[in-house]
């Protein structure tokens, strides 16, 4: 034994022959087995996402005559829930479902009594106090902000104190918008928002304007009002009346909101302001607002000079009861919209990634990634792949641009970057706990801890005023309620950034094992429509950093453009730049894919027989597959936009054998950049 153990252990008693013969096997052994476990990786996820896209298919319809019913016919069958209703809305509920689970059985690791909780216990204690409401409060929202510290809201007083006169003399309704400004509110009887200067992307202004006003009155907004004051705690009597007193005050500053000045946006110091509109004293009220002292050449952007010059009349001329009851309705209403009206688990996990979508990046970026390496190289390349081809289509000139066009063009493509989860290059627990560091949850009030979170927003957003312009690779945005929960990519157009949520990296869109034709038709065409949104009638007018420039105003203009975006407006859309993007998105993605220079592998798989070419439609067809029973307010319909973008893309016919005539190959194709 230990003889044998000894020429074990000593190489030189093994012929040199025989060890490299026994280094190869080792080494091939190796390969063959991380090669049958990445093979092995690869063909469960391509064999899932093919069962998935067979089980969506209804064969009893023509692909050249409604795509969509053959690729998406059997979808809502097979999604039978009241959670989502198409595949985005599927990609949210998995999200919320995983942070779920990891809250649920979750043990503090700080003390809210002491103050020391770590950014996962401030996550939990929001959502478990959302939880754990049985309904919505309005009134303790108003008894938490009220319009200052010794006046309350007409109504309320009226309901606390029957007899008491309500001192009208204290309010101040400038004071009480800036007030409610802190909260995120952008105001009833002005709009307040924060946002790049014009001529310079990275740096930030405030800019008021006329607030948006519903188009016309109506007596279902009536009820509406009614209802609210009502569940206010408002005797029905009397809020019948104020609700009266509410739509006429309204009629009135829609009537005001109706002029518009021809000139574009000033930039006024808070001096000339003064001068200019001595009845509205701007420099307190912004003070009151940003919580520190303004000289007089604090620079404002202000719209439409006329409306504010006609409200400083209208206020004079109206009751201050009437004018507070109006910025306590709408103020409600800003409220309930950013809340929360069922307080289910999915709702309140929704909610959490609404107003704690930064904190709740970082957690999913650490809990739930998976292999991070591995996406980003893939989300990375595949990014740069795309760009090359719509740099292709680009140089082949087909617009006939001029070189100064061209060159535009060229650099604000190569300028383009993106943002995976939307938080900075080195973010770390400590950044994060910073953010949040003012933030300190109660353990038993959901409407004291909304408004926390509200105010934190807010105050993030006023930082921008006066934070020094960060490299490109530590931005993040700060967004609103839709962009901080968003499971999918969208496209800032002042900042040239794609950003990508965790979220989207998974399946059925993306997994970095994918047959480069399933994520290619999926997760590169989407990926695309975003970068091509840089390059549409709306984006275009931005250069590479974000400013606009005249040349993209001159290539709007260019007559094969112009005709373009016509052409993509024969079936009536008032979305044309998502059109755009769906279209072109398309056609770069398959470019990209199927080009005579690609480095993707666009062969047959062998796990399936569908040819190549029809797998990819069917891959890009996922995206909108859904029960078209949600609402589509920022574009058409889905299996309107499915329809339209293959319609126009003549692949697409070839790939099915459609004929002239079939409902999916029209005669008339679309031409984009190309």
């Amino acid at each position: 034994m230990l003889a044998m153990n000894r020429s074990l252990n000593t190489s030189t008693h093994i012929p040199r022959a025989a060890l490299a013969l026994l280094l190869l096997l080792t080494l091939t052994h190796q390969n063959l087995t991380s090669s049958y476990a990445a093979e092995s990786a690869n063909s469960s996820v391509n064999t899932k996402q093919m069962q998935a896209i067979e089980s969506y298919m209804d064969f009893t319809e023509n692909p050249c005559n409604n795509f969509y019913g053959y690729a998406c016919g059997k979808w809502a069958q097979e999604h039978q829930t009241e959670y989502y209703t198409e595949v985005s809305g599927l990609i949210d509920h998995k999200v919320n479902k995983r942070l779920i689970d990891y809250f649920q059985d979750y043990q503090l690791q700080g003390d809210p009594q002491v103050g020391n909780e770590t950014i996962n216990d401030k996550i939990y204690l929001y959502y478990r106090t959302c939880k754990r409401t049985k309904n919505l409060h309005i009134q303790r929202y108003l008894q938490l902000v009220r319009p200052s510290a010794y006046v309350d809201w007409p109504l309320m007083s009226e309901i606390s104190k029957a007899n008491a006169t309500w001192p009208a003399k204290r309010f101040n309704w400038l004071f009480t918008q800036a007030k409610l400004r802190r909260y995120g509110f952008k105001g009833a009887l002005f709009e307040h928002i924060v946002l790049p200067r014009q001529e310079e992307s990275n740096v930030y202004i405030i800019d008021l304007d006329k607030p948006e006003m519903i188009k016309k009155e109506s007596s279902g907004h009536l009820l509406k009002v009614l209802a609210l004051l009502t569940k206010a705690g408002v005797p029905n009597m009397r809020a019948f009346v104020v609700a009266k007193q509410l739509q006429n005050f309204e009629k009135q500053l829609r009537t005001l909101s109706l002029t518009t000045d021809e000139s574009e946006a000033e930039v006024l110091t808070l001096h000339e302001l003064q001068v200019r509109m001595p009845g509205i004293p701007w420099q307190l009220y912004l003070q009151l607002v940003l919580g520190y002292t303004l000289s007089l050449d604090f620079e404002v952007q202000i719209n439409n000079w006329q409306y504010f010059v006609a409200l400083d009349e209208l206020v004079k001329q109206t009751q201050p009861s009437l004018i507070a009851n109006y910025i306590m309705y709408k103020f409600l209403y800003y409220l309930i919209a950013d809340g929360v009206n069922d307080f289910t688990k999915i709702e309140c996990m929704w909610d959490v990634r609404t107003k704690m979508d930064l904190g709740v990046n970082f957690l999913y970026k650490r809990e739930f990634y998976g292999d991070e390496a591995s996406h980003e190289a893939e989300v990375n390349h595949l990014f740069g792949l795309l760009k090359g081809a719509f740099l292709t289509k680009l140089r082949k000139n087909h617009m006939q641009l001029d070189e100064e066009q061209l060159n535009y063009l060229s650099e604000k493509l190569n300028r383009m970057r993106i943002n995976i989860g939307n938080l900075p290059a080195d973010v770390s627990e400590h950044f994060i706990d910073k953010h949040y560091a003012d933030v300190h949850m109660t353990t038993n009030d959901y409407h004291k801890n909304h408004m926390q979170l509200l105010k934190l927003r807010a105050s993030k957003e006023d930082e921008l005023l006066t934070a020094r312009p960060v490299p490109a690779e530590q931005y993040y945005y700060i967004g609103d309620g839709d962009t901080a929960r968003s499971c999918t990519p969208y496209y800032l157009f002042r900042q040239n950034l794609v950003v990508i949520p965790f979220a989207f990296l998974q399946t059925p869109i993306f997994h970095h094992n994918m047959h480069d034709i399933l994520k290619m038709g999926s997760f590169g065409f989407v990926l695309t429509h975003e970068i091509m949104h840089g390059f549409d009638g709306n984006g275009i007018q931005f250069d590479m950093f974000g400013n606009p420039r005249a040349v993209g105003d001159s290539i709007a203009e260019n007559e094969h453009f112009e005709s373009s975006l016509k052409c993509l407006q024969q079936t009536e859309t008032e979305s044309v730049d998502e059109r755009f993007a769906d279209f072109l998105g398309l056609s770069v993605a398959y470019d990209t894919l199927f080009g005579v220079n690609s480095s993707l592998n666009a062969r047959q798989p062998s796990f399936t027989a569908i040819p190549a070419k029809r797998l990819f439609f069917l891959s890009f067809a996922q995206f909108f597959c859904g029960n078209l029973k949600g609402k589509f307010t920022d574009h058409d319909s889905d299996d309107i936009r499915l329809q339209l973008s293959l319609m126009n893309f003549e692949p697409f016919a070839e790939a099915y054998d459609c004929k002239i005539g079939d409902a999916m190959h029209g005669q008339e194709k679309c031409t984009l950049y190309r």
